[in-house]
């Protein structure tokens, strides 16, 4: 994932960054094969010096087991404060995040809500379409089953990440 902060400086401003979340689409669409776990794919990602993050991507995009979802520019695709019921992995597409804070641009890779709902927490941001946006969906619900059910190791891995994620200092309930 390319992570790109620009700074804004108008005269009667404080200085802002507005930081871009996206990963290079136009390196993975010359690795398009049908099956992303194949030695075909294998070989050709090392021949694109495509990233782990652009693998992932890869992966999941191409995965037809999670559900897919169509937003308009405009449409809220999350809203600060409202309960996390699925997953959203941007395809496709542009949008704005906002905690009225700080403000960011999201694009293809991009990850909105996994974090705060695998800790039962609400939508940290506003995300607003900006573009049409395809995404790929889990569903919180089936990912915590998921992670409950899985070695003590793992989801003590993915405790640690979700915790560094949303700078928790104390491990969430429902994660213990």
């Amino acid at each position: 994932m390319d992570t790109k902060t620009d700074t804004d400086t108008s005269a009667n401003s404080n200085t802002s960054k507005l930081a871009h979340f996206s990963v290079n689409v136009d390196k993975i669409k010359l690795v398009d094969v049908g099956n992303p776990l194949s030695p075909d794919a294998v070989s050709m990602y090392d021949g694109h010096g495509l990233s782990a993050q652009d693998r992932l991507f890869f992966c999941l995009r191409q995965n037809t087991t999670l559900g897919h979802c169509v937003f308009n520019p405009g449409e809220k695709i999350a809203v600060r404060g409202d309960r996390v019921h699925f997953a959203q992995i941007v395809i496709s597409g542009d949008m704005t995040a906002s905690d009225e804070k700080n403000n960011f641009t999201y694009g293809p890779g991009s990850v909105i809500g996994l974090a705060e709902g695998m800790a039962n927490l609400p939508y940290s941001f506003t995300v607003t379409a900006t573009t049409a946006v395809n995404t790929r969906f889990i569903p919180i619900h089936d990912a915590q089953q998921k992670l409950m059910q899985t070695n003590a190791g793992l989801r003590s891995i993915c405790r640690t990440a979700i915790m560094r994620t949303l700078n928790l200092q104390k491990i969430p309930e429902n994660l213990q």
